[in-house]
């Protein structure tokens, strides 16, 4: 599937200023997981929403809660990426919702964990059936070898995550960027 038309190719420096040639969308990945995880999350949100009362992110922490048993707010922040007060929001309505329990962690009072109740047990099992159907049909279009593949793919890819920070923030340093806005803002002064 192409998201948009091909253009002709056309010279363009790498800064040649607003009017520079775009990102191909076809070969620039980040485009396509964005697509596709909003489609899919926003999908999953409305089915899991309308048929079990819960949303998408309340699906993700009953995952991380049936793998690891009992999980914090920052287990869950680390792991799946979550800001801490959308996990805490999370953790709060799972709780009024009779999901979960907390108990805290003898050695430091502060840290509180969630573990699944009966009733969290009984959603995530429902939630889970759609879940895998709906993983089904996304790659169905793939062969086994194809959907193997891809896996590892991804687990490469979700590893190398620190990389792209690391050459992110270098990049930010070798280029300036951030010295002229904070250059700039002193000047306004």
């Amino acid at each position: 599937m192409v998201l948009v038309k091909q253009k002709e190719a056309r010279p363009a420096a790498d800064n040649a200023g607003p009017r520079a040639q775009g990102i191909e969308l076809e070969t620039y990945h980040p485009a396509y997981f964005t697509f596709i995880a909003t489609k899919l999350a926003s999908g999953a949100a409305a089915v899991y929403r309308r048929h079990f009362g819960v949303g998408i992110e309340i699906w993700r922490v009953l995952v991380m809660l049936a793998l690891e048993e009992k999980v914090s707010v920052n287990m869950v922040c680390k792991l799946i990426g979550m800001d801490k007060g959308s996990v805490s929001r999370c953790f709060k309505s799972m709780h009024e919702k009779g999901l979960i329990t907390f108990s805290h962690d003898p050695k430091d009072g502060r840290v509180r964990y969630a573990t699944l109740t009966e009733l969290g047990w009984q959603k995530h099992n429902q939630i889970k059936a759609i879940a895998l159907e709906r993983q089904r049909a996304f790659i169905g279009c793939l062969s086994q070898e194809e959907a193997d593949a891809l896996t590892h793919m991804l687990l490469r890819l979700h590893a190398n995550l620190p990389e792209v920070e690391k050459a992110t923030q270098r990049y930010l340093r070798e280029h300036h960027i951030g010295e002229r806005e904070a250059e700039n803002e002193r000047k306004k002064l």
